[in-house]
């Protein structure tokens, strides 16, 4: 639709962004919104927002979409953060255990009973 022509309800746009919004009521409104809206059976609330489960913003099905609490979402996103340097760190560490287990193969390196023997 071009720029200053009105767009009747029903009519859509997409955002640079990627997010979708319809026209509902006269108001240009986020698509996932309207298409939970439809699941709930009510209007969403101040407090609630809806978040695509894959990531994909053109899936508008109530498999895709999760509702959640404002605020909630930074929490999950931490604590994913988190969880993932875990492994990381675990993976690190692991790797460490496994260089210190290593039996001491270099004849030009001399061992610590050989360092000892030399002082």
């Amino acid at each position: 639709m071009p720029r200053g022509q009105t767009s009747d309800d029903g009519m859509t746009r997409v955002a640079p962004n990627g997010y979708h919004y319809i026209k509902v009521d006269g108001k240009w409104r986020l698509r996932h919104h309207v298409e939970m809206e439809k699941i709930l059976g009510r209007p969403l609330a101040e407090d609630e927002r809806v978040h695509f489960v894959t990531g994909d913003k053109t899936d508008w099905s109530e498999r895709n979409l999760r509702l959640v609490k404002q605020g909630k979402a930074s929490v999950r996103r931490r604590l994913a953060q988190i969880e993932a340097r875990i492994a990381e760190l675990t993976a690190e560490a692991n790797l460490l255990r496994a260089e210190i287990g290593k039996t001491h193969t270099d004849p030009s390196v001399p061992t610590r009973a050989e360092r000892a023997a030399a002082h």
